[in-house]
Formats: C-alpha cells, sequence, structure tokens
C-alpha cells in the first residue's frame, strides 16, 4: 500500500509510543524535496506559539539527477535513478528518528520533464511505499511563496518579487500585498543552461558565452512576463543561492547564519567574475563551493545577474524558507 503523505505516516505505526503520548507532542511532518541537483528533507512542527513552523532537522544530499535536462526529451540515466532512490531512502531513515506524523515526497523540474520520470517514481513508491508527488510550475511556485510566508525575516515584506533558481528551472513570483499576482517556472535552471551554453564546462567562462547566458535569460524573462517588473525588493531561494551567501561569509570568516542575507549585484557579479574566470579543478580549492557544483555555479551566477537587471533591483534578500517550508506548513495545517 502506497502512503499518500497526508495520513498517519507509517513510522508511527512502529514507533512503539503509546497513543496518548503521541497526542501530547505537537504534530511533526517531513518532507523530502527531489531536485535537479540535491536531495533534501526537512523535519518540522508547529512552533509553540503556533505563529510559524520550528525546525527540528534540515539535511541535504548532493544528488544530481538532472544530467541531459537539456535534450529535446530528457530522460533520467539508471545511474540517476538507482542514486535518487537511494537517497530518498537514506533521507527517510533520518527522518524517521523524528516519528513525524506526516510524510510527503516531492519531485520538482528534472522528474517532471524527464520521459521516464514517472518509473523514477514508482521505484521510490515501491521500494519506500510512499507517494512521490510531482508538482508542476505553478503548483511548486505556489508552494515557495508558501514558505517565504514562514520566514520571521520576511514578516513585514508585503510586496516583493521572489526567485527560486534550481538546476532545472527558475521560478518567478510576483507578491503584492502578500498575494500572488504572477508566478511562473522558466527552464533557466543552472544545469539546464550550462549544458545548452557551455562547450567544455571544465574550462573558465570567456565573456561572449557568458553574455549569450545572459541574453538569453533576459529574453526569456522579458517574454515571459506579464507587463514589466515594478521595481520591488528581490527574495531569492534556491541552491545556488545558498552557496553564494555561504562563499561570500567564508571570505569574510563568517558562518552563513552570521553573514548578511543581502547579496548586492556587485558582490555577484565580483564572485562570479572569480569563480566563472578560473577552470573547475582551481573552483574545487574554493572554500564553501560544494565540489558537485563547482561546474555551474557560474552559470547560476550569471543567471541572478540577468534577473537582477531585468528586475532593476541591485540587491537580494537570501531567505532558507523555501519549497519544503511550504509543504511543511501547509501539512501542519491540517494536523
Amino acid at each position: 500500500m502506497i502512503n499518500d503523505g497526508l495520513t498517519d505516516s507509517k513510522f508511527d505505526q512502529r514507533d512503539g509510543i503509546p497513543d496518548a503520548q503521541k497526542m501530547s507532542r505537537a504534530p511533526t511532518v517531513a518532507i523530502i524535496d527531489i531536485g535537479s541537483n540535491s536531495i533534501k528533507l526537512l523535519v518540522a512542527r508547529s512552533s509553540p506559539n503556533n505563529s510559524g513552523i520550528e525546525v527540528l532537522y534540515t539535511h541535504t544530499i548532493e544528488t544530481r539527477i538532472s544530467s541531459g535536462i537539456s535534450q529535446a526529451h530528457p530522460r533520467l540515466s539508471a545511474q540517476a535513478i538507482e542514486a535518487g532512490t537511494r537517497t530518498v531512502t537514506e533521507l527517510l531513515r533520518l527522518a524517521r528518528a523524528y516519528q513525524p506524523d506526516a510524510v510527503r515526497i516531492v519531485a520538482t523540474s528534472a522528474v517532471r520533464d524527464a520521459r521516464n520520470g514517472q518509473e523514477f517514481t514508482e521505484l521510490i513508491e515501491t521500494q519506500t511505499h510512499y507517494r512521490v508527488d510531482i508538482l508542476d510550475g505553478p503548483e511548486e511556485a505556489r508552494l515557495i511563496a508558501r514558505g517565504l510566508a514562514t520566514d520571521p525575516e520576511l514578516s513585514t515584506l508585503n510586496d516583493y518579487l521572489q526567485i527560486d533558481l534550481g538546476g532545472g528551472s527558475l521560478e518567478v513570483i510576483l507578491l503584492q500585498k502578500a498575494q500572488i499576482q504572477q508566478a511562473i517556472s522558466l527552464q533557466l535552471g543552472a544545469v539546464r543552461l550550462s549544458e545548452q551554453f557551455l562547450l567544455d564546462r571544465e574550462a573558465p567562462i570567456d565573456q561572449n558565452t557568458a553574455s549569450a547566458i545572459q541574453t538569453h535569460v533576459r529574453k526569456t524573462l522579458e517574454t515571459s512576463i506579464d507587463g514589466s517588473l515594478p521595481s520591488l525588493p528581490v527574495v531569492a531561494t534556491g541552491g545556488a543561492i545558498v552557496i553564494t551567501r555561504a562563499i561570500l561569509a567564508a571570505e569574510d570568516g563568517l558562518t552563513i547564519e552570521n553573514r548578511s542575507a543581502c547579496m548586492t549585484m556587485q558582490e555577484i557579479s565580483q564572485l562570479r567574475q572569480r569563480i566563472g574566470g578560473v577552470p573547475l579543478h582551481d573552483r574545487l580549492a574554493i572554500p564553501a563551493l560544494p565540489p558537485a557544483r563547482a561546474d555551474i555555479l557560474p552559470t547560476a551566477l550569471l543567471t541572478i545577474e540577468a534577473v537582477l537587471e531585468v528586475a532593476n533591483a541591485d540587491q537580494l534578500t537570501h531567505s532558507f524558507h523555501n519549497l519544503r517550508y511550504g509543504i511543511a506548513a501547509e501539512l501542519l495545517e491540517k494536523r
């Protein structure tokens, strides 16, 4: 039997906790997000005053399943399917320690675009007995926006442009008066664009290639957005944003949490030039840059620069509260 994630988790069926004890603790949920570059776990519960969600545990395993995503008819490789299934199984094992009342597994761009995406999700379901929901672009964008609403650092921000950059897609969400006005999902992910534009992903990126990537991003945005973007603060989520903040923090001798969440266009551009201007083997020595991301981070930074240019913004604010937080918030509302 496949668990749909909206009913009680099978973990509770074998954890040995008496029913009365389960009822006395705050409901807990576990979310697994199968992305293009990594697969991530969030375990959370309602905060004590019900003002938001309390994070109990997070864990990310770098597992790139999106190789070949730029092809006309992409397919997940056998190695990607095996690695992805193994990672999901491991994250479920880690979640078990928290006895979650509900578990939800979702997949995004790499799986929804792959011709054999259903084969992958069916294998996970067979091995774990949990359903995998493949989110479409608008639903992914909606849940990302819902996640941002749980970030206390953004509680006073009602009008802003939100971007979420992944390996396969870029979500762009315009919020005004805390309501979504536009939400689009574009095929501008860092893996996708790297495959399209970089002939040699181990070589430095020359100026012609950088210009071609940014021109493509700008044109795609300008033809996809309904009207022109108003000048609003930009809030950004996604692995590339996390890594960018972590690298800038390391350069200043700080932890990522102690480094300002605000990153300027100048900082992003200068970092891109430093990273993209050297070959891949030199990037591997950069503190806080995961080796699995070293080949695509320059493309991601080029994309972020182009988005800021189209948005007429000179900085962005990073938030950790992404897709997983939005799903957790909705699950907890139902508990």
